[in-house]
C-alpha cells in the first residue's frame, strides 16, 4: 500500500482494454460495411450501489456514492430499425464501506475505476411515429465485460485514548488516504468485471447529420470483486446507473 499518487499501472492497463474496443471495433466495421455507422461521445453522472451477501458481520454496512462517466461508442444498423452498439467506456463504481452504532465514525470510501466495453443490441420502437420530426428514441440491451483499472481509498476511524486514574476517555478521528497497488494486489481484487447492461437515449438532430441526446443505462454487475480473496467472507456486487449528455454523428 502506498500514499495516493498516479502509479504507473494505469497506462498498460489502458492500452490493454484500448486494444481491446480497437479490435472489436475493426471486427464490426468488416461486417457492417454496407450499413450505416454512428459514432458518438458522451459522459455524466452515476450512483453505485453494491450488493452484499455478509450475513457474519454485524454492524457492517456499505452505501451508494455517486461518480462519473466517459464514453465513446460506434453503433452499426444492421436491419431497418435495429442496430449494434458497442464501445469503451470509463466509470467510477465507487461505495462507502460504515460500521454502524458504537463505531459509527469508521469508514471507507472506495473510489474506484474501470474500463468497461458493452455489447449491446438496439431497436428504435418509435421509428414510425418520430420518422417526420428530427427526433430519435433507442432502447438498447446486452451485456459488458471490463477491467478494474485503479482503487483509492478514504478512511476515517474514531480513536480512544485513556487520560488519568478516572479512565477519562477521550476520542478523535483519525483519517488516512492511499492508493491500492493492483501489481501486488495483496487483498486479491477480481479484476475482471463483467454483467448486464440495458440502456435509453434520447436524440434530437439538430445539424445534417449530428445529434445531441440524453442517455440514462443500468448495469447490473454478475461478477464478485472480491471471489479470489484466501478468507473470502462475503460476496459483492455491483448495480450502477449512469445519467449522462452526448453528441452523435452519423455517416
Amino acid at each position: 500500500m502506498k500514499t495516493r499518487q498516479m502509479d504507473g499501472s494505469i497506462i498498460p492497463s489502458f492500452k490493454h482494454v484500448l486494444l481491446l474496443f480497437l479490435v472489436a471495433t475493426v471486427c464490426n466495421l468488416s461486417l457492417s460495411a454496407q450499413n450505416k455507422v454512428r459514432v458518438s461521445l458522451s459522459g455524466g453522472l452515476n450512483d453505485n450501489d453494491i450488493t452484499y451477501k455478509a450475513s457474519n458481520r454485524i454492524n457492517t454496512e456499505y452505501q451508494n456514492e455517486s461518480g462519473n462517466y466517459f464514453k465513446a461508442g460506434v453503433n452499426f444498423k444492421v436491419y431497418k430499425n435495429i442496430s449494434i452498439q458497442t464501445g469503451l467506456t470509463y466509470l467510477n463504481k465507487n461505495y462507502r464501506f460504515r460500521r454502524t452504532e458504537s463505531l459509527s465514525s469508521t469508514t471507507t470510501l472506495y473510489e474506484t475505476r474501470y474500463f468497461n466495453i458493452p455489447v449491446m443490441v438496439g431497436i428504435q420502437p418509435l421509428a414510425n411515429v418520430l420518422k417526420n420530426t428530427k427526433f430519435n428514441f433507442e432502447i438498447l440491451g446486452g451485456t459488458y465485460v471490463g477491467w478494474w483499472n485503479s482503487l483509492d481509498r478514504d478512511s476515517s476511524a474514531r480513536i480512544f485514548a485513556e487520560y488519568g486514574d478516572n479512565v477519562d476517555l477521550e476520542d478523535t478521528v483519525a483519517s488516512i488516504s492511499e492508493s491500492y497497488n493492483f501489481d501486488t494486489n495483496e487483498n486479491h481484487f477480481n479484476r475482471v468485471d463483467y454483467g448486464l447492461q440495458a440502456e435509453t437515449r434520447l436524440g434530437y438532430n439538430f445539424y445534417k447529420n449530428l445529434s445531441f441526446f440524453v442517455e440514462y443505462s443500468f448495469m447490473y454487475g454478475l461478477s464478485d470483486n472480491q471471489k479470489n480473496q484466501l478468507r473470502q467472507t462475503s460476496k459483492y456486487y455491483y448495480t450502477t446507473s449512469n445519467y449522462g449528455l452526448g453528441l452523435s454523428y452519423n455517416f
